[in-house]
């Protein structure tokens, strides 16, 4: 082949097919597809794994020679638009490496909202580093370099190999279409390459709004109002014991990546906190509380400012320059004269928290993992136990005045490291770590708990303590991590509401709501009017919606809502809808939208409901 055909547009085309060559190798050593001992099926598995994969290696390669054939007439520009399609094939390639490890931990590609949500991405690099291996390390080095010296071989048996690759797209998608090992292929049959640049390129164009039916009944949008909105007074509804006297002060313990999946309080064995177990004599404990989203931002705002996280495709409530709700610090601080703190063992500048957190008269004290004096155990911030030590250091300090404070663990999140001088089991899978996290945060609760009682705070103090989200370990569904899906696993929270003054026997409670109904609950409880410009409703107010609205930001638009013992879900994306009947189903494996479609169709209204109002009231728009 001579110079001239080497950077000719066959070239490229010829490029392109080796980008596809590399592509199928790399779904095909990503450790889903199990070749032994059901080799010959295995072939198909990948066949219909990697259609797509093919078809973006050789629209990348006929991109190139289009491109190329354009520049005819100009061969410098030519020549350079030759070597920069190469050298972003390369990057493909390297893309194709990272995106192995990154489907083996999430189970589905990476989309532009997932990196978009991480914002910072220092802060994944410890997540990333744990599983770097010495194969996946080479793999980034060698396989660009591999593949830009084959690139720029001759091409015999090009036009063969360009033939094999059109029969393998057809063949692969035709194998998909009808069914083959269907579940297996949901995610893995996605181009990891294509799904980012398509949710890319949905986001630069402003997001997807989904068109929600607007056959709604009205008054379903009432229950998202806000409480100056509704016209309501005050958010009693717990009652009281005759002679008893309400808490003076209040703690928000918030612990990170952790649902009710995962808790012995909540029926998993072996039990790894035992200390929520036991001061569950002493609390009430709620069964149905869901985080709105399972991704720690779109928590921080409902559980800090009692208004829902946003949409998908508006992202921002609360940095649009609009005043920000009252946290119950502030109130608490106006009406009681309370001394505040928030405190956690993560990073309190990550998605602009302390900005939020210092734009009202919130907090006196903000510490967030540099802050606590010890060393950061992960690029996602330190030791849970740093940040008990200033908790009990702070419930300390100037007996007989008010205090609240807010504590945001940060340990139990990825990649679930373990504090110095605690050495993991050896070949301990990621649940197993994740569960050993568990209890060292566990044990750290217990010394809150001796603390009040040592200080003869207990009955004077309430105590909360809920999950920002859950994590999922690819059981019962595919997802791993959070911010995937509306899944149990990710989005039902615990919730427990300690005062052995008021719950001297504990109880536990089947309202649903969610993280939006906690400052309101609190309140309550404390006897505060609650802020004006809440959105949530107290868990003890007997006319309250008993509902529970859902979405997921990392793969889609996918919304959902818990009503009594049902759960709907819609995916917009694929105009799929699922009903769940969590008590005959907790795992929610049997749809039975199709046997019950006035129940799905009122829950898509009541979905379609809150969708559209909140669309509005982040705009300012509501009415």
């Amino acid at each position: 082949m001579s110079g001239a055909s080497k950077t000719g547009p066959f070239a490229l085309l010829q490029a392109g097919g080796w980008l596809a060559l590399f592509l199928v190798v790399a779904k095909a050593c990503s450790g889903e597809i199990a070749w032994w001992p059901h080799f010959p099926a295995r072939i198909l598995t990948l066949l219909a794994s990697s259609w797509s994969d093919v078809a973006f290696g050789l629209s990348c390669g006929l991109l190139g020679a289009l491109v190329l054939l354009a520049l005819a007439r100009c061969p410098r520009a030519a020549m350079v638009a030759h070597w920069f399609f190469l050298a972003l094939f390369a990057f493909f390639v390297f893309y194709a490496v990272a995106a192995v490890g990154l489907f083996g931990y999430f189970k589905r590609p990476v989309t532009f909202e997932l990196l978009g949500l991480i914002g910072n991405a220092g802060a994944i690099r410890s997540s990333i580093t744990a599983r770097v291996t010495w194969p996946i390390a080479l793999a980034f080095l060698l396989a660009p370099i591999l593949f830009l010296f084959l690139a720029q071989r001759p091409g015999r048996g090009a036009r063969l190999a360009l033939a094999v690759a059109c029969v393998w797209i057809v063949s692969g998608w035709l194998l998909a279409r009808s069914g083959w090992e269907k579940e297996r292929l949901q995610f893995l049959a996605l181009s990891p390459h294509a799904e980012f640049l398509r949710t890319w390129a949905r986001n630069l164009t402003g997001g997807h709004r989904p068109g929600f039916p607007k056959d709604f009944p009205p008054a379903f949008v009432d229950e998202f109002r806000t409480f100056r909105a509704r016209g309501t007074e005050s958010p009693t509804g717990f009652a009281l014991p005759e002679g008893v006297a309400r808490p003076r002060n209040a703690i928000v313990i918030v612990l990170e990546s952790i649902g009710t999946k995962y808790l012995g309080l909540y029926g998993h064995a072996p039990d790894a906190a035992p200390t929520l177990t036991a001061e569950a004599k002493h609390a009430l404990v709620f069964d149905n509380i869901y985080a709105h989203a399972s991704f720690t931002f779109a928590s921080f705002r409902p559980l800090n400012f009692s208004v829902y996280p946003g949409l998908p495709w508006h992202y921002s409530l609360l940095e649009d320059g609009r005043p920000v709700p009252e946290t119950l610090a502030a109130l608490m601080k106006k009406r009681r004269g309370a001394r505040t703190a928030y405190i956690t063992s993560g990073d309190l500048y990550w998605r602009g928290q302390r900005w939020l957190l210092e734009r009202e008269d919130n907090f006196d004290t903000l510490l967030g993992a540099p802050d606590l004096g010890c060393p950061l155990l992960s690029s996602w911030g330190t030791e849970d136990r740093c940040a008990i030590d200033q908790l009990v250091s702070f419930i300390g300090q100037e007996p007989g005045r008010p205090f609240f404070a807010v504590v945001w663990t940060d340990q139990t999140h990825d990649p679930y490291l373990l504090g110095p001088g605690r050495a993991e089991a050896p070949g301990a899978s990621e649940l197993e770590r994740y569960l050993a996290v568990l209890r060292q945060t566990d044990a750290q609760l217990a010394r809150v708990f001796a603390t009040l009682r040592e200080r003869g705070l207990a009955d004077d103090t309430v105590v909360i303590v809920t999950g920002d989200h859950g994590e999922a370990f690819a059981d019962p569904h595919g997802q791993r991590g959070h911010a995937w899906s509306v899944y149990e696993e990710e989005v039902h929270v615990p919730l427990l509401i300690w005062n052995p003054r008021l719950f001297p026997n504990g109880g536990r409670s089947a309202t649903i709501g969610g993280q939006v109904d906690l400052n309101p609950t609190l309140a309550d409880l404390l006897g505060l009017e609650p802020a004006p410009e809440w959105q949530g409703h107290s868990l003890f107010d007997p006319a309250r919606p008993e509902r529970a609205y859902l979405m997921a930001i990392a793969g889609g638009n996918i919304f959902g809502v818990r009503e009594g013992e049902w759960k709907y879900i819609y995916d917009v994306t694929s105009g799929r809808e699922s009903l769940f009947n969590l008590t005959a189903d907790p795992q929610e494996q049997r749809d039975v939208s199709a046997q019950e479609p006035e129940r799905a169709r009122t829950l898509r209204q009541r979905v379609a409901a809150w969708v559209t109002f909140e669309d509005a009231f982040l705009w300012g728009r509501e009415n």
